[in-house]
């Protein structure tokens, strides 16, 4: 079994009544667990799993993208509770020896008032015959912490194409759509502070594990885990982008979730 097809094993066996039996057959033994409503443990995963599963009869679980480099495995997924309510997941594996031995995930419940017309599981699938991803990951990167810590606006021209499509609910469509709230932001002294913390990538596609947060704090973008997945050109430039991005309750899990 490729690893691509051994994570997605797991990873519905585990949202299932084969929960336990899948930890034991596809975890480490010193496994690391980094999602923190699951109390970054083994059995803490466990726990969240079963109460998951107890309180939404009928949870499914959709994968929609699904990305590797080496002994990473990304899955981008739609979790469908219960009483209509749809949950975006990144989950992200690090695979040693045939086993999964380290995890780190975000969720976000999907907002169903958008800021733009798209959906947040549809558009574009990974194109493998490419290799934009590879090409263009550190200069996307470098050009991203320029736009975001040094507030250099114009590095956004140059990373993102002017029609960039949002599937993320909470920004409009287009390059302006994130431009316009970081320039607002600038007016009033805010910083948005972005710490890149790993870099997959696959195809046309890159998969951007972050910190997000400002200075001074603003009260609607404090202490942010995010997975930002954006689609690049032969150019290397954003044209599609998708994200989980969940609140951290407080910041002495920050170490542990990253």
């Amino acid at each position: 079994m490729d690893v691509k097809s051994f994570v997605q094993v797991y990873y519905r066996e585990l949202y299932s009544p084969e929960c336990v039996a899948a930890m034991e057959r596809f975890l480490t033994d010193d496994y690391v667990e980094h999602q923190y409503t699951a109390g970054f443990t083994k059995a803490g995963l466990r726990a969240y799993v079963e109460k998951r599963l107890a309180e939404n009869p009928g949870h499914r679980m959709i994968i929609h993208h699904i990305i590797q480099e080496r002994d990473f495995v990304f899955l981008f997924v739609e979790e469908k509770l219960a009483n209509g309510v749809d949950v975006a997941r990144a989950e992200l594996f690090r695979t040693a020896n045939g086993r999964i031995a380290e995890h780190w995930g975000a969720h976000v419940i999907d907002e169903k008032n958008r800021k733009n017309d798209n959906g947040t599981f549809d558009g574009s699938r990974v194109n493998r015959d490419v290799d934009h991803g590879r090409k263009h990951a550190a200069r996307f990167e470098e050009l991203d912490v320029r736009g975001f810590d040094g507030q250099e606006l114009e590095a956004f021209l140059e990373s993102r194409t002017p029609d960039y499509k949002q599937h993320s609910p909470k920004g409009g469509d287009g390059r302006d759509g994130l431009v316009n709230i970081l320039k607002k932001m600038k007016e009033t002294g805010t910083k948005m502070i972005m710490l890149p913390k790993r870099t997959i990538v696959e195809g046309d596609f890159i998969v951007s594990h972050r910190f997000y947060d400002t200075s001074p704090p603003h009260p609607l973008v404090n202490r942010i885990n995010t997975f930002d997945v954006f689609r690049l050109n032969a150019d290397g430039k954003a044209v599609e982008h998708w994200d989980v991005m969940e609140d951290v309750p407080s910041a002495d899990m920050l170490d542990k979730l990253f």
